[in-house]
């Protein structure tokens, strides 16, 4: 998935979670932990130390707000420290 992409299914996404719109917020954060949790692995491979506490910080906020079915975390983390992940992954790969 290209970065353009990715972050316009996040604000798709957030979107959904702040219009109270669970079920299917719920379900693209589900898809978007997965796709993150790759992008972190990836960059564990490239040797790239640069940001993985953030990443893993920001996943782990993410799934935590997931957990707990928290709408308006899980909206926020988005927003903003995943927009950031997302940016600093394709800044990195040109």
């Amino acid at each position: 998935m290209d970065e353009n992409t990715l972050l316009e299914t996040i604000n798709e996404t957030a979107y959904m979670l702040f219009q109270n719109r669970e079920q299917d917020g719920l379900a693209a954060v589900k898809e978007l932990l997965t796709i993150f949790q790759d992008m972190i692995k990836r960059q564990s491979e490239y040797g790239i130390a640069e940001g993985s506490a953030f990443a893993v910080t920001m996943l782990r906020e993410l799934l935590e707000t997931f957990q707990n079915q928290d709408m308006l975390g899980m909206a926020d983390c988005l927003m903003e420290k995943s927009v950031l992940f997302v940016q600093f992954c394709f800044q990195r790969a040109e």
